[in-house]
């Protein structure tokens, strides 16, 4: 017998048996590999345009850097400036007031989002008008709205708001200049802009509501205010998770008041951390300082949110 006629035979029985082992993993992994298939392009997008960028602003903080000379390596001198007392704290001031907006915005745009939520769930006519006229300031441009803002708010009496109530015999305000008025009316507009959001979501879980759950409460003798309170409200922490976590992410960054409307002022009062890296990166021409910042304002919500995602998992044992 001729041994090289049966060498192709020996050396096709194994190419055989891999591919029949081939086709049972791809057989047995189909929808694995179909998923990945759809989902493996966005992860891919999602690390180049997340971690790139994170690991660039990482190392930028570590820079001094005027974007015409080369960055020079200056390691934490820029964190230590931040957390110094130069200018009598600044940066910490700064830091300290964008949280306690954050906090008010937030406070105000979960309590006024629920309650509008609550009345818009009524059977009540024009729902549909209603729920569009709230939703609707988020559409809106905010440097479009802060600009119209400033001409409202300007302290002559030419002012549209000095103007109204001049009628009622009160002498013209400066608002932009008010130490006072000015940080109230920044949060005000904050949150005018951003509650369509939390008003929606609100909406959309007391909707998702099993309404047996208040059948059964009230044939055992529930009022109103026991409903809201042992069965409403626990049913919508999901949603205000969600809502805290995104809130803040957007509270914490407050732009368009200190930018355009007040620059920053009266006193520094709304100075806020996103307008301070605007103006250190790009009117000082300070990037390694800006990104220092971006890294602290980073590592702020990242604090704030492991902490509330820690509370909910150890409250509902998730």
């Amino acid at each position: 017998m001729d041994i090289n006629a049966q060498q192709p035979a020996v050396l096709a029985e194994p190419n055989r048996q891999g591919a029949a082992r081939l086709r049972q993993w791809f057989f047995r992994n189909k929808q694995s590999l179909v998923a990945w298939a759809f989902v493996g392009p966005m992860a891919v997008y999602f690390i180049i345009m997340t971690f790139v960028p994170l690991l660039f602003l990482v190392g930028m903080s570590f820079t001094e850097w005027n974007i015409i000379s080369p960055p020079t390596f200056v390691g934490l001198r820029n964190l230590k400036l931040i957390f110094s007392d130069y200018q009598n704290w600044f940066y910490l001031k700064v830091i300290g007031r964008t949280v306690l907006y954050a906090i008010a915005i937030l406070t105000l745009n979960i309590v006024g989002g629920f309650s509008v939520a609550l009345l818009l769930n009524q059977n009540i006519k024009f729902k549909g008008v209603f729920r569009t006229m709230w939703y609707l300031p988020s559409v809106f441009s905010g440097a479009v709205v802060a600009l119209l803002l400033r001409i409202y708010l300007a302290g002559s009496s030419q002012g549209v708001l000095n103007m109204l109530i001049g009628r009622l015999g009160i002498p013209p305000v400066n608002w932009v200049q008010d130490p006072f008025w000015m940080p109230i009316i920044g949060v005000l507009f904050v949150v005018w802009q951003g509650i369509g959001g939390p008003v929606i979501f609100f909406l959309a879980g007391l909707q998702g509501i099993d309404e047996n759950l208040y059948d059964a409460a009230k044939i055992d003798g529930a009022n109103e205010s026991q409903l809201l309170r042992y069965i409403t409200i626990p049913q919508m922490v999901p949603v205000l998770l969600f809502i805290a976590v995104t809130g803040m992410i957007g509270s914490m960054q407050m732009w368009e008041v200190p930018k355009i409307i007040s620059s920053g002022g009266p006193n520094f009062m709304t100075y806020t951390l996103v307008y301070s890296i605007q103006n250190d990166s790009f009117a000082a021409l300070e990037f390694g300082l800006g990104t220092a910042q971006s890294l602290v304002l980073f590592l702020l919500l990242l604090v704030f949110i492991g902490w509330t995602l820690n509370e909910y998992r150890k409250q509902y044992g998730v």
